[in-house]
């Protein structure tokens, strides 16, 4: 995509990386940041692929000017991560390869500059659901990988609550991220539900969620919202007045309100 070629040209751009290979599937990253990359840390921002229903993604949708490429211009270094899919393997597996590419970024084996005291994370649709779940899940870890502040765009928070695109009463991708629907897999949904892991040590939240979602209804956004809230967490949720799931026409101003937000929080 000529897009796509106008990022890699004008940013430093490493792609491919592996990060962890479980049961023989290559999980790979791609780095982008300014050119020439700096020797002092720069906070850095991980992106989940929003792939449709936790299927096959494309990790390189983040070399779309709106995506990565903003926020390198806002001062940050990014990184895009693949994760496996509910077809390759099911929830929490997902979480897992999230939480194995922080890790991989806080030992920093290729010496990249990366602070890893300003992590944040983002992602769209599944992403966003991923990119929400490590960040709750960061802050009851013991271990290195933590998520400093969070941005969810259009994604799930309950997986409980169906509607729109979210069955749990029939095959859908909800229920292939689990393995099984509602009658038989009630724990897993909740274990892969973002508010069944709300706690007062969650980092902060930008939630962003069209008011017209057909694929996941905009009360998600406000459930999570409100939860994160009650614990005492930070939250703020930005309603897009009649968006729909893709926020087709609001990429720009979104990766803008992003930015404000991780800049904010990383006292940049």
């Amino acid at each position: 995509m000529d897009l796509m070629s106008a990022a890699r040209s004008e940013l430093t751009h490493l792609a491919d990386v592996r990060y962890a290979r479980p049961n023989g599937i290559d999980l790979c990253l791609d780095v982008l940041g300014p050119a020439p990359l700096p020797t002092t840390p720069l906070p850095t921002v991980v992106r989940i692929d929003g792939c449709p229903g936790w299927g096959p993604g494309d990790r390189s949708s983040a070399l779309l000017p709106f995506a990565n490429p903003a926020l390198v211009r806002a001062g940050f270094l990014t990184v895009a991560i693949s994760v496996r899919h509910s077809g390759q393997a099911i929830f929490p597996a997902q979480l897992h390869d999230v939480q194995a590419a922080l890790d991989w970024l806080r030992r920093n084996p290729l010496g990249l500059p990366i602070d890893p005291d300003r992590i944040g994370i983002w992602g769209q649709s599944a992403g966003g659901h991923l990119a929400a779940l490590a960040g709750l899940a960061s802050a009851r870890r013991t271990a290195v990988a933590n998520v400093h502040a969070v941005v969810t765009v259009s994604g799930p928070s309950d997986l409980l609550r169906p509607g729109g695109a979210l069955r749990i009463d029939r095959p859908s991708p909800v229920t292939a991220l689990v393995g099984g629907d509602v009658s038989t897999h009630r724990e897993q949904l909740r274990a892969a539900s973002p508010i069944a892991h709300v706690s007062a040590g969650a980092p902060p939240f930008l939630i962003i969620h069209g008011t017209a979602d057909e694929t996941v209804p905009y009360e998600q956004a406000e459930r999570l919202h409100h939860a994160l809230l009650a614990v005492g967490a930070q939250s703020r949720l930005l309603a897009i007045d009649g968006g729909r799931h893709d926020l087709r026409d609001d990429w720009y101003a979104v990766a803008d309100e992003a930015a404000r937000f991780f800049a904010e929080h990383f006292r940049q």
